[in-house]
Formats: structure tokens, C-alpha cells, sequence
């Protein structure tokens, strides 16, 4: 019975040393926990919890750590979203500005009757094509915030993209001719039904076109509808200048501009708004190019 006694009380005594060192490890840890959670009140959101996988505050140090993690993650957004806001708002007053001051001057220069004749003419079509570029920009910049904000509202029809990419080709053949751009259309008779939003259809192949007219110095451009299975391939290729291999990789990123070859119109928008509209539809776009031999603009959308 004494010997019972003797094992009961070294067995308690054991007990009572184990909890004694883990409660103390416990407060020391849950010190130091303290101690980090103050950092990271302080903005330190680099600071992680630590802690054995088989302690009691484990669970509650890793969901602690979660979210640290995601509010780190949500900062970085939130601190990439105003620079590229301050970016945008810089790239506005500039694009805007220079052209701006520039109409003022041709219109005061004609309202003062500073001209006259031809020379009046001139500059009567030069305050309109400025004129003109200015309500583009515009238009752009406004495309651009809608689908920034989720404000662009798409509506999906069953759609003969043949039949519809023919007739914005149509539209560009004055443009095309004003270019001295020479126009090649390989789009099969029948039709291909493809689920769109028209309009997002219509601005994501205005803006390749545009792309092609206003910056690839090409003589010719060539537009192409394939079927492939379950997808729709678009192409639309020049033989201009093409795109350096440094700009490849940006060339869809928002407010990115190319090197001056490529000239100098543009607001580094068009492209951007083509990605985004694109992915809308569950597509992907692909770029390959060749210095002054060729681009080529891929689209593929799944067919209905």
C-alpha cells in the first residue's frame, strides 16, 4: 500500500512539473506573441508568429499569421493601385495638355485673323484633326475606367463573327486607303456563331487596326478567321516594323508605351482595353513579332 502511496505521489509530482514548465512556456510564448502583435500594430506586417505544431496556441498563431499575410498582400494591391492611378492621372495631364494648348493656339490664331487663305484652311483641318484625337483620347480613357471600376456591362449574343468581323473591316477601308495600307480579308463564307458582346467585339478589333495604322509603318495587313475544333482563331498581321523584344512582354500592360520608332501617337490604353475584353470572353490573345518583318496578332475564343 505504501509503495501504491510512494508511485501516486512521484506520478502527481510529474504531472504537476510537466504543467508547470508548458503553462510557463506558454506565458512566455504568449509574451512574445504579445510583443510581435504590437510590432505588427506599429505597421510591421513582415513579423510572423512562431510556434510547434503540437502547442496549444498553434492553430491560433497560423490563422494569425493568415491573415498578416493577406493584409500585407491587400496593402501591396492597394499601393499598387494608387501608383498606377498617379500614373494614369501624370500620363492624362500630359496627353491632354500638349494637344489642348495646341488647338487653343490654331483657334486663336484663326479667331484673330492671324491667317487667311489657304493657310487658314490649314489650320482650320489641323484644330479639327486635334480636335478629333482629343475626343478619342477621351473615349479611351473613359473605356478604360469602366472596366477598371466593373462598371463596363457586357451583354453576350450568339453572334456570326464572319459576318460581323467583315463588316467592321468595311468601316476601315477608307482609313486603310488614306494609310496607302494595302488590306487582305481570309474569312470563310460560312458562318462561324461565337457568344459576344458586340461592342467589346467591335473596340477589341478597332484597337488592333488602329494599333496597325497609327503605329507599325506597314504597307499591308492581313485579317484572318480560322475554325480549330472548339476554337475561333482570329489573326491579324502587318509587315511593319514590328515590336522589339524588350517591349513584348508589356506590350497589354496599361499606360505602356513603346519606343519612339513606333511613334509617337497613342495613350498605351488600346491594348490594355483589348486584353481586358478579351478575357471577358474567356480568350486569350497572343503577340509574335519579327523587327521589321512582320506582327501578328492572335486571338482564340471559344466557339458555341
Amino acid at each position: 500500500m505504501l509503495n501504491v502511496l510512494i508511485i501516486f505521489c512521484i506520478l502527481l509530482s510529474t504531472i504537476v512539473i510537466i504543467l508547470f514548465f508548458h503553462i510557463r512556456n506558454t506565458k512566455s510564448q504568449i509574451k512574445n506573441i504579445s510583443k510581435i502583435l504590437d510590432d505588427i500594430l506599429k505597421g510591421n506586417l513582415d513579423r510572423r508568429l512562431f510556434a510547434n505544431q503540437n502547442d496549444i496556441i498553434s492553430d491560433i498563431c497560423y490563422k494569425i499569421n493568415e491573415i498578416v499575410i493577406e493584409s500585407k498582400n491587400q496593402l501591396i494591391q492597394q499601393n499598387k493601385s494608387e501608383k498606377s492611378y498617379k500614373e494614369l492621372v501624370t500620363s492624362l495631364s500630359h496627353d491632354i495638355r500638349t494637344p489642348l494648348a495646341s488647338l487653343v493656339g490654331y483657334l486663336d490664331a484663326i479667331d484673330n485673323n492671324l491667317v487667311t487663305g489657304k493657310e487658314k484652311d490649314s489650320y482650320i483641318q489641323t484644330a479639327k484633326n486635334k480636335a478629333f484625337s482629343l475626343n478619342e483620347y477621351i473615349q479611351t480613357l473613359f473605356e478604360w475606367l469602366k472596366l477598371e471600376s466593373g462598371e463596363w456591362i457586357y451583354t453576350f449574343d450568339k453572334v456570326d463573327i464572319c459576318e460581323k468581323t467583315r463588316t467592321l473591316i468595311a468601316e476601315w477601308i477608307s482609313p486603310f486607303e488614306q494609310a496607302q495600307i494595302n488590306y487582305h480579308v481570309d474569312i470563310p463564307a460560312h458562318s462561324i456563331i461565337v457568344n459576344l458582346d458586340i461592342a467589346a467585339y467591335e473596340r477589341i478589333i478597332d484597337n488592333l487596326i488602329a494599333n496597325v495604322i497609327n503605329h507599325s509603318q506597314a504597307t499591308d495587313i492581313n485579317i484572318s478567321i480560322l475554325q480549330i475544333d472548339d476554337i475561333v482563331e482570329i489573326n491579324l498581321m502587318d509587315n511593319g516594323i514590328g515590336i522589339s523584344e524588350k517591349d513584348r512582354p508589356y506590350i497589354f500592360t496599361r499606360l505602356y508605351k513603346c519606343d519612339s520608332s513606333r511613334g509617337i501617337r497613342g495613350n498605351g490604353l488600346g491594348l490594355a482595353i483589348v486584353q481586358e475584353l478579351i478575357n471577358a470572353h474567356k480568350g486569350t490573345i497572343i503577340l509574335n513579332s519579327k523587327i521589321n518583318k512582320e506582327t501578328i496578332f492572335t486571338i482564340h475564343l471559344p466557339r458555341i
